[in-house]
């Protein structure tokens, strides 16, 4: 072979490297535990409900624009999303995983795990052949050490200390042997496999390491010098920190997971962050094609819309499930008014389904979020597991002035000095106040609405405009008669939303003196909180949690109304990206997403 054809051929396989490394640098590494995590994407699984998904390529790189960096890249001491949506990736999800397409549990690290009758102990084996993205083994050890040497420590500064305590008392945990972990509870305690899904920390990185020094550890200076040193065992890990600038991450070729067709997860080489001043510069680069996918804005929908197919966008309008509103923005009466005639209408069920009846919600959608928004069906979000279907048609919830005039003719109310305002006992117009925070646009503008359709049949709102500290001082003290509020819900944890439903609840906003005296259908729902509290078992405790829908709809003591829509926007070649919600966005479908060349 002469020299030039030698050449050539080098040449040749050199370029063959490159195409095939997809970063251009490197081969792509791959070290498998023995028994990998097998997700069913692309296929129909009830528990992960993947269909909509697809098997993909390995390799490419995705871009996109943040307006706030991590303040830490230490996952327990991480309070802000900034923090958690790097830190997280990082670690990985632990022993169990929340499933981003529906909010359900799935395994993680663990291979399985067990609960015993009492529902007191809990048992996990671990996956054979776990690694750090080191490349140092992943064991029992690191996870007893994890919990039991730094969530467990009171001179650690983490907040995953309170949501594994029961009525402020810790679990044990134990080695069982190499690949088995026992956690010992006090009292059974039905969401505490969600709560182990927090990121293992590697015990061979902090064996020596004091509370105090670990409060100090990982943060912006080791991220920009030494960011090998952040070692975790989730699907991508830190490369690059250039703090106001950009972030580098690269895939962990450790991770545990692969396609249903053995390929390796994640399946980008990985992913480039850049730090921009805010919104606006976000949709810039986007619109440039500097970056590949955004959270958007309602005011960007309409030039998006108007260039999706031009440019090769895919966005998402929110109108499915997928589109729910993560807060829950709802009016409430007050029971223990300080007049006693309202609170006794207030009290009155058919009052609260009339109010509902008369609310115009796509209207409120159509004029507070031009059209991107969607209407409320309840407490639990419809990208919650526990979500009960058909509450949407228990509901007093279409738009029906004429049944709500009929429902308050039923109990009595009417006009009776022909003025337009239906009348209280004592002859007085019914004209609650209304108090709302003046500095939430969407508030004051529900508001009105609210307002012009109460009017309609025969209430006359009273708007009175706080500021937000005063506002707060008086729903909190029971010092109102009729108040707008919105809530973030956490969609797959119903049992946080015990301050507002239970009697005893600091945010039991339409009966204040509920502890004292509560109503039966009240005293149920008590049990019910309690009932799921207790179970381990998913199934038992939605049927918990859809009996107290039911309840809900029945009794209506709040009355939601309306939220924004979400709203994304990816360039098409991005694929994997169809079941982004509220629930999951890049950050949790990452390994998942592919591009398509």
């Amino acid at each position: 072979m002469n020299k030039s054809r030698t050449s050539l051929l080098l040449i040749s396989l050199l370029l063959a490297g490159l195409l095939l490394s997809g970063s251009g640098l490197k081969a792509r590494e791959s070290h498998l535990p023995d028994d990998p995590l097998s997700v069913p994407i692309g296929e129909s699984d009830q528990l992960w409900e993947m269909g909509e998904l697809s098997p993909g390529k390995t390799g490419g790189k995705v871009k996109f624009s943040v307006d706030r960096f991590p303040e830490t890249f230490n996952n327990l001491l991480a309070d802000s999303r900034a923090s958690t949506d790097f830190t997280r990736i990082i670690m990985g999800s632990g022993l169990m995983a929340e499933n981003p397409t529906n909010g359900r549990m799935t395994l993680g690290m663990a291979k399985s795990w067990s609960v015993s009758e009492d529902g007191l102990q809990y048992t996990f084996h671990l996956r054979q052949g776990l690694k750090f993205s080191d490349g140092e083994p992943l064991t029992a050890e690191d996870v007893v050490f994890t919990y039991s040497q730094l969530v467990f420590n009171p001179k650690v500064k983490t907040d995953k200390r309170d949501i594994l305590g029961v009525d402020g008392e810790l679990p044990e945990v134990k080695k069982i042997d190499q690949r088995t972990v026992r956690f010992t509870l006090p009292q059974p305690y039905g969401p505490f496999i969600r709560q182990v899904s927090t990121g293992i920390y590697p015990k061979h990185r902090f064996k020596n390491v004091s509370g105090k020094e670990f409060n100090q550890s990982w943060g912006r200076e080791l991220a920009s010098n030494n960011p090998e040193e952040i070692v975790g065992a989730g699907p991508f890990q830190l490369a690059e920190f250039v703090p106001g600038e950009r972030i580098e991450m690269e895939r962990n070729p450790y991770y545990f997971k692969v396609d249903p067709e053995g390929t390796q997860l994640p399946y980008l080489n990985g992913y480039h962050v850049f730090k921009v001043k805010d919104n606006d510069v976000e949709f810039l680069k986007f619109k440039n094609g500097e970056t590949d996918l955004m959270r958007a804005q309602i005011e960007d929908m309409p030039y998006l819309l108007s260039r999706e197919d031009d440019e090769g966008w895919r966005i998402s309008t929110g109108g499915s499930d997928e589109g729910a509103a993560m807060s829950s923005e709802f009016l409430v009466f007050n029971w223990n008014t300080e007049s006693d005639e309202l609170g006794e209408l207030f009290a009155a069920t058919k009052f609260r389904q009339a109010v509902s009846l008369a609310l115009n919600r796509k209207r409120i959608i159509d004029e507070v979020f031009n059209s991107f928004g969607v209407e409320q069906y309840g407490p639990i979000s419809r990208l919650s597991p526990y979500h009960k279907r058909s509450i949407r048609e228990d509901l007093s919830h279409d738009f029906g002035p004429k049944k709500a005039n009929e429902l308050l003719d039923e109990i009595g109310y009417s006009d009776e000095n022909g003025d337009g305002i239906r009348d209280l006992p004592s002859g007085a117009g019914i004209k609650p106040e209304l108090i709302i925070n003046s500095d939430n646009r969407v508030r004051v503008q529900t508001a009105r609405i609210v307002a012009d359709n109460l009017e309609e049949i025969g209430i006359e709102l009273q708007i009175k405009e706080l500021d937000f500290d005063t506002f707060s001082r008086r729903l909190l003290g029971g010092n109102y008669e009729a108040g707008m509020v919105s809530l973030l819900a956490n969609p797959v944890a119903p049992w946080t939303l015990s301050d507002i439903f239970r009697s005893t609840g600091p945010l039991h906003l339409w009966h204040p003196d509920a502890d004292a005296n509560p109503a039966d259908w009240e005293k149920r729902v008590d049990k019910l909180f309690k009932e799921a509290l207790r179970t381990p078992s998913f199934e038992r405790r939605k049927s918990y949690y859809e009996e107290f829908q039911e309840i809900y709809a029945g009794q209506l003591p709040v009355i939601y109304t309306a939220g924004e829509s979400f709203l994304y926007a990816t360039d098409e070649r991005l694929k994997n990206t169809e079941e982004f919600s509220r629930l999951g966005t890049f950050i949790d479908f990452a390994e998942y997403v592919w591009v398509r060349n």
